[in-house]
């Protein structure tokens, strides 16, 4: 289920100050980042919202091969997951899989996404990874979304990943512990935010994520870290306001701002729980000037290498 990708780029020259991602992708046996793409549209499909985010781990992947390599570091890519037909389920289950055996191979994986969909594959991934070697750790998932994904429906879409974690973390005894940044108000009906609330979730909206609110924002992130052991970390690109990602299913009108955006990913970063990290719901199909599969890039690009 790989699509190959060709790794290529601006070549300055081969010393270690010069290069870029492209020269050091796939170079050594044991590799610290793996990146992983998901393509799928299936998810964002069957949630009614405008397909083209399969096409976004190449899209990603060109965006990264040219940025510059800032210290030693080893990256392998791993290939894609593709969704073929409609079959979502056994996509999200075979992502799961690599997920996990990246961490067991001791790597952080990242995800490259597709639809919003990926969070279940990923999120899966790590658990089943906890369950067979540290049973008695627990995951707190940090989601910046506009949305919170935690819709009831028949069947897994881009809408229903963090029910679905809920469901998975109940199903096997364990604590659910969910935080959405970046919520915004007008995007979620009143069932959402109740079933956010009846599931004891965490949520900060899109108008609190602020410059002006940094300290209190890392008071809130760091009480939520405390509780868990390990993270996993989602970015879905709609988070941010359209004028820096048009290339989304779901467009922001407000969004939220990178300037706050970074030193709080940082922060996060920071803690060192971080396992597993995803990007979704770029869509190349509607980017303008790769502003989206770049902004997901430089996104990815800040996890390596700040």
């Amino acid at each position: 289920m790989a699509h190959s990708f060709h790794w290529d780029g601006r070549h300055d020259g081969t010393a270690a100050n010069h290069q870029r991602i492209f020269q050091i992708i796939n170079q050594a046996e044991t590799t610290e980042y793996a990146l992983i793409g998901f393509s799928s549209d299936e998810g964002v499909q069957r949630n009614k919202g405008r397909i083209g985010a399969a096409e976004a781990p190449n899209a990603i992947r060109k965006q990264l091969a040219n940025l510059p390599v800032h210290h030693a570091v080893t990256i392998a890519d791993r290939g894609d997951v593709v969704c073929d037909d409609t079959l979502l389920e056994q996509a999200q289950a075979e992502l799961a899989n690599r997920v996990a055996q990246s961490l067991v191979q001791g790597e952080k994986p990242i995800v490259l996404g597709g639809g919003h969909e990926v969070a279940y594959g990923s999120f899966s991934g790590l658990f089943q990874y906890l369950q067979a070697n540290e049973p008695d750790k627990n995951i707190g998932i940090i989601n910046f979304d506009a949305h919170f994904d935690l819709r009831q429906a028949d069947q897994a879409s881009s809408g229903t990943p963090f029910l679905q974690a809920a469901q998975t973390s109940e199903e096997h005894g364990k604590p659910f512990h969910y935080l959405c940044i970046g919520v915004a108000k007008h995007s979620n009906t009143k069932i959402l935010f109740e079933t956010a609330d009846r599931l004891n979730s965490q949520y900060i909206y899109d108008r609190d994520v602020h410059i002006s609110q940094l300290e209190s924002l890392k008071q809130q992130v760091q009480k939520f870290i405390d509780q868990v052991d390990y993270l996993y970390v989602t970015i879905d690109i709609d988070v941010f306001a359209s004028s820096i990602a048009p290339g989304v299913s779901a467009p922001a009108v407000k969004g939220i701002d990178l300037a706050v955006f970074d030193p709080l990913i940082q922060f996060i970063k920071n803690t060192g729980k971080i396992r597993v990290f995803d990007v979704a719901e770029c869509n190349p199909k509607y980017d303008l000037d790769n502003k989206t599969a770049k902004l997901a890039a430089y996104i990815i690009f800040n996890y390596i290498f700040d």
